[in-house]
């Protein structure tokens, strides 16, 4: 156990904004719709976020240059801290994951150093996000969070790299409270780095306490996590049989493979089957759903399990398993418990 839990969460996603709208796609079980996409860069068919314009969102200030990235974990991030006000203080953190950041701003930057006239006549206004870490640093100067400020650019394996970051950051007293989560926006550029079809894009962003802390209740506990390189079958396994050391399977509520890439996704069924069995009672797949998220697949998985647990009353005090996998060999996954109330399982408070 960790003695860390998570109390609120939200989430983008090409269902809508917000959680109730991520919660009623999973609960459906149908994906979400792919719509044409275009800019300068390449067009493509994707699962994007509904309906977000950056300036109607955000309004005109500091928004000229604003990335999509950044701009998407800042709207999440607004749903988040009106819930949650009450828990924020001058140690409340966020750590977000990446894959790199905003691809299309650092193609267009690149892009204006080398055809604007010289001496090079790139934007300054658009250079800080062209970083990897603005999603988290535009996060806590909107929303006044003064607590400790990450990124981890760990791909698709973000989900149990952010976790574990936010854990050690509240087990070690570094921070009181911290939003954990991870983001990937959809552009041509990211279509011409990764072809083949199938992009979606999301953000989604956990409140994470130590376990006796806190004024609500938990929504779940992280009992433990791992990740893992090699071969991806063989790192996955490892990183499920020790997560999963000392539980019986029959303790094993909820499960959510992550990938949408469909050789992954297959090794995802294949080895969750080996080290489950076929006797988990729910099953969530949010690549499936909202297309290949990125970074935010594995937090999205952890998300959808939350969801699938609020219309289900046996989950309670039971444990869910959201697994990871990426292309470059780093696999992982995450144990929880969930320990919402009745009431909140039903997703009625």
């Amino acid at each position: 156990m960790t003695g860390v839990v998570i109390t609120a969460w939200s989430a983008l996603t090409p269902f809508g904004h917000g959680r109730a709208a991520f919660a009623e796609g999973v609960r459906r079980g149908e994906p979400a719709a792919a719509v044409p996409t275009k800019d300068d860069w390449a067009a493509a068919h994707a699962r994007v976020v509904p309906d977000f314009d950056i300036v109607e969102q955000l309004g005109r200030k500091g928004t000229s240059s604003m990335d999509r990235t950044s701009a998407l974990a800042i709207a999440t991030l607004r749903e988040l801290v009106s819930e949650v006000d009450d828990a924020i203080g001058p140690r409340t953190g966020v750590v977000l994951g990446t894959t790199s950041g905003s691809t299309r701003t650092q193609f267009e930057f690149t892009r204006d150093s080398l055809t604007r006239r010289k001496p090079y006549l790139v934007n300054p206004a658009q250079m800080p996000f062209a970083l990897m870490n603005s999603a988290a640093a535009q996060c806590a100067m909107w929303h006044g969070l003064t607590g400790p400020n990450s990124t981890v650019a760990a791909g698709r394996n973000s989900g149990p790299a952010v976790l574990r970051y936010a854990s050690r950051l509240l087990r070690t007293g570094r921070a009181s409270g911290v939003f954990a989560g991870a983001v990937e926006e959809h552009s041509g550029a990211r279509e011409l780095l990764e072809p083949g079809g199938g992009l979606g894009e999301a953000s989604v962003l956990l409140f994470m306490q130590t376990a006796p802390g806190g004024n609500r209740p938990a929504l779940a506990e992280v009992v433990a996590l791992d990740t893992r390189f090699g071969e991806p079958r063989q790192a996955l396994a490892g990183c499920l049989e020790h997560v999963l050391s000392g539980l019986a399977v029959d303790e094993v509520w909820g499960l959510a493979t992550t990938s949408a890439d469909p050789e992954l996704a297959g090794v995802e069924r294949e080895v969750t089957g080996e080290v489950l069995g076929r006797r988990v009672a729910t099953v969530v797949r949010p690549g499936h759903l909202v297309g290949d998220t990125g970074a935010a697949s594995g937090v999205l998985g952890v998300a959808a399990l939350l969801a699938a647990a609020a219309a289900d009353v046996s989950a309670r005090d039971r444990f869910a398993v959201a697994t990871s996998v990426d292309r470059d060999g780093t696999a992982g996954a995450v144990v929880l418990r969930l320990t919402g109330s009745p009431h909140e399982l039903r997703g009625e408070g």
